[in-house]
């Protein structure tokens, strides 16, 4: 009894883990390691593109090596990071748009960067929010080589603000 138990349980797991396993994001997640720094500690940035990204070791894009979006909330302030890093040194910009769900997503607050001949292109801003609304960062970057452009548009983690008297009761 006890084998054939432990046979439909590695059976299950077997299953789920393929099941599972194949509802794998077309995107990678990197932890803050970047080398960067990153003023809002804690909030990790969430990083889209980079070969090792996809299978087989097929880059996304020839230019763009990873998009990194991040965002905190804290006392009622809203600190946005974003930023685009490149395989060579490009023509950069960089748009990040501070969002808030009321029934659909608007954008509240808009930046742009943008950097010539280089690798790296980032913002890193706060704006004040309001409590009781959800809050998300949308990036667009656009780079160019002088021959070839790329354009990309993501999207961060969703962020809520909370109360004082919410944050001191959790």
């Amino acid at each position: 009894m006890k084998k054939f138990i432990c046979k439909t349980t590695t059976a299950l797991l077997l299953t789920g883990s393929l099941l599972f396993g194949t509802a794998v994001p077309a995107y990678a997640q990197e932890t803050m390691d970047s080398g960067f720094d990153y003023v809002a500690g804690n909030s990790d940035i969430v990083y889209f593109g980079g070969t090792e990204a996809l299978a087989e070791n097929t880059a996304r894009y020839a230019l763009i090596y990873k998009i990194g979006i991040g965002l905190t909330i804290e006392n009622h302030t809203a600190y946005i990071y974003s930023e685009c890093k490149t395989y060579e040194n490009c023509d950069i910009s960089v748009t990040a748009e501070l969002q808030r769900l009321d029934k659909d997503w608007k954008t509240i607050k808009t930046y742009k960067a943008s950097e010539s001949s280089s690798r790296l292109c980032s913002i890193d801003k706060s704006y004040l929010v309001t409590s009781g609304h959800d809050y998300r960062v949308k990036v667009t970057v656009s780079v160019t080589d002088g021959s070839k452009t790329e354009t990309d548009t993501q999207y961060g983690n969703v962020q809520t603000c909370y109360s004082l008297l919410e944050t001191e009761q959790q």
